[in-house]
């Protein structure tokens, strides 16, 4: 929800026209206590200094429950899947963006895991930006790059967690030109809890986009496709699984419907795998309940493994929008740097898996008829 705008002051002219009566006049909107809430994270806004326009606090919590019952046995547990507290800047014009995100860990204990993101971007126009210090790799428009605020489903798909990405100290160039985006990204392999040691191999790559929703008559059309090399060392812990990895997406929203048509390819150092994930949703009542479907596919070429998943999610939310901005709902936990609140009510899932062979397709084991996830990974 928005607030009226506020008309400028100034002198009336002869041709200014009359003024509406009283009655024709809507009303201020009251804010609400989310809104009034979310706005304590804004410590600071002044778009007329000349160094700091704005700091706020950014955080986020998504917890979520497992519970099985199966043959080779039983398992339930809560789990604290992403705990973070940071702050945005916004400085010199707002041309200067400072991110600082630091993270916990399950059960937080240590309380402390580690820096998600942390970086400044100098972006003096919508043409060019540059990015520098801990962020995600340029890879995966929709299922990477993409905050999971905005994911409707539990998890990441399959296919992107076998690629072994995560975040990396480096540096990022990219902007908009007209429908065309670009990037262009190098990074170092070697990270720990903060910056790494940057003394293992390095990574580097690019991609480009097409946004076509005028050509189509939609509300969004997007066309993305990335590219990333990596050379390996002993010292790396991230990148290092492929020496290539290529991803695809296509994504179009119109109204109550959206679908998402994603694909990812890792090749070299051993075993290639590929696979891709078919995604549609729609707003049975926008922005408070939305129906999810998600066909998932993945195969590797030494295991001749090929791992099939379909998958519907029910999801129910409530969403409180802040009063500057459209809503949308978060899905999961709080986000005090959108200002928004998403509470899930209510979640059903069902899910089909197809093997044609139960033979390793995450190198160091196999997969087992389940699928893997990396529990508290920052993503």
């Amino acid at each position: 929800m928005s607030l009226p705008g506020t008309g400028r002051a100034g002198t009336a002219g002869a041709n200014a026209p009359a003024a509406l009566p009283a009655a024709a006049v809507a009303p201020a909107t009251e804010p609400s206590g989310f809104e009034r809430l979310w706005s304590l994270a804004t410590l600071y806004r002044n778009d007329a200094h000349p160094i700091l326009q704005e700091l706020k606090l950014r955080g986020r919590y998504h917890g979520q429950y497992h519970w099985l019952e199966s043959e080779q046995g039983d398992a339930r547990d809560w789990e604290d899947r992403r705990s973070r507290f940071g702050v945005d800047a916004r400085m010199f014009g707002k041309t200067i963006e400072l991110r600082l995100d630091a993270q916990s860990t399950d059960g937080f204990d240590p309380w402390y895991g580690g820096l998600v993101d942390a970086f400044l971007k100098w972006k003096p126009s919508s043409a060019f930006s540059l990015t520098l210090g801990k962020q995600k790799p340029r890879l995966g428009y929709h299922d990477w790059l993409q905050s999971t605020n905005t994911q409707p489903t539990f998890e990441r798909s399959q296919i992107f967690n076998q690629l072994r990405v995560d975040r990396a100290a480096g540096a990022v160039a990219e902007g908009a030109i007209g429908r065309f985006t670009y990037d262009f990204g190098a990074y170092s392999n070697d990270v720990d809890r903060e910056f790494g040691g940057f003394g293992g191999g390095a990574s580097f790559g690019g991609g480009a986009g097409w946004d076509f929703k005028e050509t189509l008559g939609l509300e969004r059309a997007d066309l993305r496709v990335h590219w990333l090399h990596s050379d390996h060392e002993a010292a790396d812990t991230v990148l290092n699984r492929y020496d290539n990895l290529f991803s695809a997406t296509f994504w179009v929203e119109h109204r109550r419907a959206g679908f998402v048509a994603e694909a990812f390819a890792g090749t070299g150092t051993g075993a290639d795998v590929a696979g891709f994930y078919l995604q549609p949703t729609y707003d049975l009542v926008p922005e408070r309940v939305q129906l999810v479907g998600r066909y998932s596919f993945a195969q590797g070429d030494r295991s001749r493994t090929a791992h099939a998943i379909a998958t519907v999610v029910a999801q129910v939310a409530v969403a409180v929008s802040h009063r500057d901005r459209p809503a949308a709902v978060t899905h999961r936990g709080i986000d005090l740097e959108l200002g928004e609140l998403a509470l899930p009510i209510a979640r059903s899932r069902g899910r089909i898996d197809r093997h044609a062979e139960t033979s390793p397709l995450e190198q160091g084991g196999p997969l087992g008829g389940r699928l893997r996830g990396r529990r508290g990974t920052a993503t």
